[in-house]
């Protein structure tokens, strides 16, 4: 009964999040694959990092390196760094998905913050996803198609055009509240070549641009 209730509430949402602006187009389509297929698989990558933001009247730069590295166990690291090697943050995932944060520093260390930064590497990760809530959509403007996934608050769309996924879009509601866009990917699960997450409740901003260098820790 548990299940039952569950999965109506899923597709209660899905419907909801679908039929509302700004996805009022779309409609539902048969896929040919998973979204999954996408999902990010590398050794290490390293990424310049902007971050731009405010938090409350208070605004923040910070610029740097991105690093993300799977380790031997499966675990896979973010580390932002400035070019001294200082870490701005240093998160974790384990085999299960498991979220840790291994350090931040205080001026990032805010509730709201780290909740918003987990849910940014989530996303463009493919972490702690439920892959049984997988609906297919596609663009009656288009030709993209939308794989939609629930989150805890809202969901996800990972949106692929031309056999490419172009960006991804977490909705809450009637709105928009995370657009990330993604550049060019040589193979469907390499990690981009560009990133820009833009917030748009949060009036923040991420943009990652890859380092095409071996990348040694």
């Amino acid at each position: 009964m548990k299940h039952y209730l569950k999965l109506s509430s899923i597709f209660v949402l899905l419907f909801f999040a679908a039929c509302t602006s700004p996805y009022k187009h779309l409609k539902a389509g048969d896929p040919s694959h998973s979204a999954f297929v996408y999902k990010p698989s590398f050794d290490k990558v390293l990424y310049r990092c902007t971050v731009n933001g405010r938090i409350i009247f208070k605004k923040f730069h910070l610029s740097g390196v991105l690093f993300f590295k799977t380790l031997e166990t499966g675990t896979v690291r973010a580390i932002f760094q400035n070019e001294m090697g200082f870490t701005f943050f240093d998160f974790e995932w384990d085999q299960q998905d498991s979220f840790h944060v291994n350090s931040i520093i205080p001026q990032l260390d805010k509730p709201a913050l780290v909740k918003t930064l987990k849910k940014d590497m989530n996303l463009l990760l493919m972490k702690g996803l439920d892959k049984k809530s997988e609906v297919f959509f596609i663009s009656d403007r288009g030709n993209e198609g939308f794989y939609c996934l629930s989150l805890e608050k809202g969901v996800v769309y990972y949106i692929e055009k031309d056999s490419q996924l172009v960006r991804i879009e977490n909705a809450g509601g009637k709105k928009k509240v995370v657009t990330i866009k993604m550049g060019k990917k040589n193979t469907a699960a390499a990690m981009p070549e560009s990133v820009f997450f833009n917030h748009h409740k949060a009036n923040f901003t991420i943009e990652l641009n890859k380092i095409e260098q071996d990348v040694n820790e």
